[in-house]
């Protein structure tokens, strides 16, 4: 596999515009905020915030962002990748994702972005690493449509609450109570339909949040660690680290704040 770009597109108001002409590689984006309008095959497609789609090299389109709600959205291009590690995505001329994972997928775009710009040693091993992960992720979700509607939208409904409820000491039992069911059946439903038990999804919640609040805010670690309901900071740098793979000092030694 060859990564040509990795992209954190702001059009921040702009009359952001693609003209019409084939993609010169695979794409794959995802929107993190407000709207984007593609032209695909006679077809308009507008995608908003936890949203994305993927494009196999040569699909002709052509793309603006939506003047009312200008979009922010991580894409990535690439080639050389064997059509069996994407056949979860070539069925359809073009798929579009609506991933359940979104926290996780955009922290993980984000930490793409960051080694792509930084270009550190190993950033291009790294960087492939992270996309096989993503495309792995996208396809995985595709699949899991074949789950049973019931499971999934039990899995929405105990994702939904974390997500509302993530700064907070949740535990098991609460969610279990929330969605009248026992501690045992949802952990299993929701590790069947995204992959994480609801304990790991909560982690990977907060740290997304994290590192959010490292790069666009001064508040310190200390800070942060406990806005998030992490009540021992040595616990919060293990966690952040595990998932992210470098500890959340990283972040202010490189200088990264101050580029965003």
């Amino acid at each position: 596999m060859k990564i040509e770009h990795v992209f954190f597109d702001q059009s921040n108001g702009t009359n952001w515009k693609v003209g019409l002409a084939p993609t010169r590689h695979h794409i794959l984006f995802l929107v993190v905020k407000g709207k984007v309008h593609y032209h695909i095959d006679g077809s308009t497609i507008t995608l908003g915030k936890g949203e994305g789609l993927f494009m196999p090299q040569g699909t002709l389109r052509s793309a603006e962002s939506d003047e009312a709600d200008p979009q922010q959205m991580y894409s990535m291009h690439f080639s050389d990748l064997p059509s069996e590690q994407l056949a979860y995505f070539m069925d359809e001329p073009y798929k579009i994702i609506r991933p359940l994972g979104n926290d996780y997928l955009k922290q993980r775009m984000s930490v793409l972005n960051e080694c792509w710009i930084g270009k550190m040693p190993c950033y291009e091993m790294i960087c492939k690493g992270i996309l096989l992960e993503i495309l792995g992720m996208v396809q995985r979700e595709l699949v899991s449509g074949e789950i049973p509607s019931s499971k999934r939208n039990l899995a929405i409904r105990v994702q939904q609450y974390i997500v509302q409820n993530y700064r907070s000491q949740l535990r098991l039992k609460e969610l279990a109570e929330h969605v009248d069911r026992s501690p045992n059946y949802i952990s299993n439903v929701f590790k069947e339909v995204t992959g994480w038990t609801p304990v790991e999804y909560m982690h990977e919640v907060r740290i997304t949040a994290a590192r959010e609040l490292l790069l666009t805010t001064n508040m310190t670690i200390g800070e942060i660690s406990e806005s998030l309901g992490y009540c021992d900071q040595t616990y919060f740098n293990y966690m952040y680290k595990k998932i992210v793979g470098h500890p959340p000092s990283h972040l202010l030694k490189a200088g990264i704040r101050d580029q965003f």
